[in-house]
């Protein structure tokens, strides 16, 4: 077997890089913080312009069809620049999933979706709080038991703060009427949480390698008793760790991609691995670079803090670890099947 990426999946990777490092900066995030509107309508026309927000979907809904392992390399370079707008979130998702809804769900959808050119809002028990629902076209929301489509006006809602100001939040009181159906909700609502889990699993990684080379940037041009404070040999293992965690984190989440574009009966179980990995070299990273800028690290004039308040509300989203070890845990205790690097992982 060959382990490598195509060279399609690498170009997708590539193009979404080069497109973001020129229109997601942080100035153009801090601006959006300032104005109190970081859901950028320029960036999203642009993004719609480039063809992402349908690039998932299937060819005859409108997509270009791109398979989920292209998807997750595109997804990564969107948590390294710490994209505010929700394309994985929430565009993606519903892309990934959108042949599974119930038929009457489905042609609602589609009525607002444009071919994933608009956004719809999407909220579940794993990640209750939409995002940006004031500049959605509509939205999805999951109970424990069915889904729901509810257009403008079919529910109530407030806002709610969050620690990223790069997110504006909502928390949803009173469903007034909506489109509704428990038909094929295992299948659906299983296939909601692997996608929901995995995109934030590979946003995370992304913004755990800019915090790295952000933090490794920063100290060799910091200068203690003479020298650079990156030539310190503590300074040195606390950024080699970050760098190891990484690195342990992404063939987890290449696998789980993998899994789920190859419809692997255990793609829930990698799909939760990687997410466990995401969150804990996030969470290293968070620390470990924070600790590498000294207390400069959290002010306004460094650039550091806006991928940490993205990363620490990610690992929430979807599962935090202790929630994925748990998913591990009573999957591997209820299967017959072999434990080990041959078999489970």
């Amino acid at each position: 077997m060959k382990f490598v990426f195509t060279e399609e999946q690498l170009q997708f990777q590539e193009t979404m890089k080069g497109f973001l490092a020129q229109e997601c900066t942080p100035d153009s995030i801090r601006l959006g913080w300032q104005e109190n509107k970081p859901f950028n309508a320029k960036r999203w026309e642009a993004i719609c312009d480039l063809g992402v927000l349908g690039a998932n979907l299937k060819e005859e809904d409108g997509g270009l069809g791109i398979d989920q392992i292209a998807l997750t390399l595109m997804i990564e370079e969107m948590g390294y620049v710490a994209l505010p707008e929700p394309v994985a979130e929430q565009n993606f998702l519903v892309n990934d999933i959108l042949g599974l809804f119930p038929a009457e769900i489905q042609e609602a959808i589609k009525s607002k979706f444009n071919s994933g050119m608009d956004y719809i809002a999407v909220a579940h028990p794993h990640n209750p709080h939409p995002v940006f629902l004031d500049d959605s076209k509509a939205l999805i929301m999951f109970d424990e038991t069915s889904c729901h489509f509810l257009e403008k006006g079919d529910y109530d809602s407030e806002d709610i703060k969050s620690n990223d100001p790069s997110r504006v939040l909502s928390k949803i009181h009173e469903i007034k009427s909506s489109i509704h159906s428990d038909q094929n909700f295992a299948t659906l609502n299983q296939a909601v949480i692997s996608r929901g889990t995995l995109q934030s699993a590979a946003l995370l990684i992304g913004l755990a390698q800019k915090m790295l080379d952000l933090s490794s940037a920063y100290v060799l041009d910091r200068n203690q008793f003479g020298k650079p404070i990156g030539s310190f040999q503590a300074v040195k293992h606390m950024l080699a760790d970050v760098a190891v965690a990484i690195e342990f984190a992404r063939p987890a989440i290449y696998r789980a991609s993998y899994s789920l574009f190859d419809h692997n009966s255990k793609s829930a179980l990698h799909c939760a691995h990687a997410k466990y990995m995401a969150v804990k070299a996030a969470e290293l990273a968070c620390k470990n670079c924070i600790q590498a800028h000294g207390a400069m690290g959290y002010t306004w004039e460094m650039d550091l803090h806006i991928y940490m308040r993205k990363a620490w509300s990610l690992m929430a989203c979807w599962g935090n670890d202790d929630q994925q070890q748990k998913i591990i845990f009573n999957t591997l205790k209820s299967s017959n099947d072999e434990i080990g690097v041959l078999y489970t992982f």
